[in-house]
């Protein structure tokens, strides 16, 4: 990342209230769920951004992808993890256990839960496609209603 580049908070408003994404130069490095402040450092505020468009679009239905410039921190394991969430096909889910395989670490599906949590980029890269084997929907950094309600919208509900 750039040290210099200026970070810019891109809010956007829907169903589920308003989702900022955090801009450092062109790349998104951060998504906030509702309620959750951007803090200091970001000094400027710009929803014309494409996270914007392009959140508007998914919550309208027209979206089932993102085509957004991101970036995936985390270790090694986290980034694989996140990227094996990123293939989960709108309107699908994968147990913790399927993306651990999917991912390439076959018994690591508590670590990939704990990966999950710490998703920077909740609705990109989509963490609330992940459920646990039974079919529960199991936890969500932005809480279970919010999971339930995605999963509906894009018609993964079991």
């Amino acid at each position: 990342m750039n040290e210099t580049a200026e970070r810019v908070a891109c809010p956007v408003s829907t169903p589920l209230g308003t989702f900022t994404a955090i801009y450092e130069g062109d790349v998104i490095i951060r998504v906030l769920f509702p309620g959750e402040s951007p803090g200091a450092g970001v000094p400027r505020e710009d929803a014309s951004l494409p996270f914007a468009v392009q959140m508007r679009e998914y919550f309208e239905g027209k979206r089932k992808s993102f085509s957004l410039p991101v970036s995936l921190s985390g270790t090694k394991f986290m980034r694989d993890v996140y990227e094996a969430a990123v293939r989960i096909p709108y309107g699908s889910t994968a147990s913790y256990s399927g993306l651990a395989l999917t991912a390439g670490y076959p018994r690591a599906f508590r670590a990939v839960g704990n990966a999950m949590r710490s998703n920077p980029l909740p609705i990109l890269v989509p963490c609330h496609r992940v459920v646990h084997k039974s079919g529960g929907l199991s936890r969500y950094s932005g809480g279970t209603g919010v999971k339930s309600f995605l999963l509906e919208m894009e018609g993964a509900a079991r």
